[in-house]
């Protein structure tokens, strides 16, 4: 028995479900988590489905946004847990304890760094996202698609190609695009939400953001630093910080930009972006992070920010 054919018997078979994915949720996480929650509610499934923390506010507008449930409301025993768009259990977060209610385990990811943790592994690191997987998974089992997985789906996708900009974008990728406009969603405006959509509180930050800006390695490599006191100040929230990141990387001459993002005291998570040829993949790998060749992340922690920006110039300096 195929993996597919594994798939399709679990969800034949089982009545109650649980959907997770990493933590600080980004738009493959929330359409693909969301879209997997209303496809199991039309199978007549009971589903929960859960973030750690609070969901980013902009995608509100997906069907069962408001369902969502945090880490404080592990009521149940699962017969499967799908863990979607997660390298591995420790990104999770406090959602990591999902892991032990489970009976199965689903693990369905395009992360070329995912550790297989599931009992089932479905991982492509050639797919654009998560939500690309999905689709296909869908169609492949003959799942219906409705408009309203449409709009999850098709938020997914258009987050991590980065509006279809980003070198992760194919031609099937653009086919799967073509067949979910056709159930009626309305792309633009879903478009407009997750590429465009600026508030007010966010381009004060953005702002505040920019003024860190640093170069090195002959303009090669940009950091910018986020600080908690900036977002005091802006009233702004971490779902407004947005890709932030991609003001370092989008500079002329620029090849790796970098986000510096204050967590907590001492705790601190770097963003990395990438244009043409630098794996920054390689250089999350050393501090306990992962992601993509042109998108990565980690977290240090018990060090200061310049130490840490020092310190991540100097890694990538060895890595040419």
């Amino acid at each position: 028995m195929n993996r597919l054919d594994e798939l399709k018997k679990i969800i034949d078979s089982y009545n109650d479900f649980a959907v997770v994915s990493h933590t600080s949720p980004d738009g493959d996480s929330m359409g693909s988590i969301l879209s997997l929650y209303n496809l199991l509610l039309d199978l007549n499934k009971n589903v929960d489905v859960f973030v750690e923390g609070q969901a980013p506010n902009k995608f509100s507008f997906l069907n069962g946004f408001y369902n969502i449930k945090n880490v404080n409301q592990f009521n149940n025993k699962y017969e499967c847990l799908f863990v979607l768009d997660c390298g591995d259990e420790d990104r999770l977060g406090d959602c990591k304890e999902l892991i032990e209610k489970a009976d199965i385990i689903v693990n369905i990811d395009h992360h070329i760094t995912n550790t297989n943790f599931g009992n089932i592994n479905l991982v492509d690191s050639k797919a654009s996202s998560v939500g690309e997987m999905l689709y296909e998974i869908y169609a492949n089992l003959d799942f219906n698609i409705t408009r309203i997985i449409a709009e999850c789906l098709y938020t997914s996708i258009v987050s991590d190609t980065g509006g279809f900009k980003f070198s992760n974008t194919s031609s099937k990728t653009m086919k799967i695009i073509a067949n979910l406009i056709d159930t009626g969603i309305n792309f633009t405006n879903i478009y407009y939400r997750i590429i465009d959509l600026k508030t007010l509180n966010g381009i004060k930050l953005m702002s505040k953001v920019t003024s860190t800006l640093k170069t090195y390695l002959d303009g090669k490599v940009a950091t910018i630093k986020l600080t908690k006191q900036m977002l005091e100040e802006c009233e702004a929230t971490e779902d407004e910080a947005g890709e932030l990141v991609n003001i370092a990387r989008d500079i002329e001459n620029v090849e790796v930009g970098i986000l510096i993002k204050e967590i907590d005291l001492d705790t601190y998570k770097i963003s990395f972006r990438s244009k043409d040829y630098f794996d920054v993949k390689d250089i999350a790998l050393k501090y306990g992070g992962g992601g993509h060749i042109k998108a990565a992340g980690c977290t240090i922690k018990n060090k200061k920010i310049d130490e840490i920006e020092s310190e991540i110039i100097n890694e990538i300096k060895k890595l040419g």
